[in-house]
């Protein structure tokens, strides 16, 4: 039959006195617990550590509004929000309450930026720009075709000459150009301007014989002109040469230093080309000069004074406007977790929370919990305390912990 056995603990065992707990130091499960400091916490399950070392339950919380949420906004100054829910970009008029801006958009989820009261919504399909009335203008635009060109009768000289035409879109901006045409003409003819796009105001432009520089002709009225006129009567010079639209295929963007910048993963090189746009230019983008690119799939583009914070699948990395410095060697999680906070800027990483800049892994050095595979994250401010809150799709595995 069994023997029971049973351990005997004489007081002599015991410490004379029990350390007291003055402040709890929050939670640490990276040092064995056998061996830190009294006060840290190797489980702390729904409770809050004050800023003043004390412990207190943590708030529940209620369900606000159902959806098929995939994207969501606030405006800098607190004053409007927007979510695209179900495929339809909302704006909300109340807690619950929203009126909608547009429907019919992609499943995507929904990236956003804002610049001068303007909010901007991208989701590698979808995009636009959301002026502060909540009225909708496009971000993208049409690459106006070029032209068709052919000699008439007329008073040029003889040279060659190349046409190409930019549109004015309804609230003012001027789009880039289509590919130029060229025409070799003789003495005393004169271009004839045929199939100019309609789609929006067309501004045709030429460059005069044997010049290099595109001068404003005029904007007519129909789809055909003639240019018989000097040189001297050509207007200002082309200044959206070589400009293109918002890449398809972009989804986050971040507005930086008077620039929007988009990323576009490549899957076949495992890259991502971040675009940058011209300064206050939001809607031009030269493909051909203006980029860098960094290894792995783009998830975060997060702005500080100094360096816009690029965060990929393999990596964290600063983008001074001029040179790419790595940050770590390890990347961020999927979703929408950075958050500014005064002059530096917080966001979720695979090894926990980090800010920028200068870089630092703020939560490495007490605990690690498993990342997710989804992330939400801001800083909240209550009860005279500021805390990041960061809410987790549950996933990944925790990097190093000591149980």
């Amino acid at each position: 039959m069994p023997i029971a056995r049973h351990v005997c603990i004489m007081p002599a065992m015991l410490p004379a006195k029990l350390p007291r707990v003055d402040r709890f130091l929050g939670l640490n499960n990276v040092s064995d617990p056998m061996r830190i400091e009294f006060g840290w916490l190797d489980i702390a399950d729904n409770v809050n550590v004050t800023d003043t070392g004390s412990l207190e339950v943590r708030e529940g919380f209620i369900l606000a509004m159902a959806g098929s949420i995939t994207g969501a906004y606030s405006t800098i100054d607190l004053k409007r929000m927007y979510v695209v829910d179900g495929g339809a970009l909302k704006a909300m008029t109340g807690n619950t309450s929203a009126v909608t801006l547009k429907t019919g958009l992609s499943p995507a989820p929904m990236h956003f930026t804002e610049i001068n009261g303007q909010v901007f919504y991208n989701n590698g399909v979808d995009r636009g720009v959301i002026l502060p009335d909540n009225s909708l203008m496009d971000w993208a635009w049409p690459v106006p075709p070029s032209p068709n060109l052919a000699r008439g009768t007329g008073t040029l000289p003889s040279g060659l000459y190349r046409v190409c035409v930019t549109y004015t879109l309804p609230d003012g901006r001027e789009t880039g150009s289509s590919d130029p045409v060229s025409i070799e003409l003789g003495e005393g003819e004169s271009i004839q301007i045929s199939q100019i796009p309609q789609d929006f105001t067309a501004n045709v432009y030429i460059a005069p014989a044997n010049s290099t520089i595109f001068q404003f002709a005029e904007s007519p009225l129909g789809t055909a002109t003639v240019w018989n006129y000097s040189p001297d009567d050509l207007g200002l010079d082309l200044i959206t040469d070589n400009m293109d639209p918002l890449p398809v295929g972009t989804d986050v963007v971040q507005e930086w230093k008077g620039r929007i910048y988009a990323a576009q993963y490549f899957p076949s090189d495992d890259q991502t080309v971040i675009w940058f746009s011209q300064p206050l230019g939001f809607h031009l983008f030269n493909l051909n000069t203006d980029f860098f690119i960094v290894p792995g799939s783009g998830l975060m583009l997060a702005p500080t004074d100094t360096a816009l914070i690029v965060g990929t699948d393999k990596g964290v990395f600063a983008y001074d406007g001029s040179a790419l410095t790595a940050l770590a060697d390890y990347g961020v999680i999927p979703g929408f977790h950075w958050s500014k906070d005064d002059n530096r800027t917080l966001f979720w990483t695979k090894r926990g929370l980090c800010q920028a800049l200068p870089f630092s892994n703020l939560t490495e050095n007490a605990v690690s919990v498993a990342p997710g595979i989804h992330a939400g994250g801001a800083i909240v401010r209550r009860d005279g305390q500021k805390r990041y809150v960061v809410a987790l799709k549950q996933g990944d595995s925790a990097f190093n912990p000591h149980f």
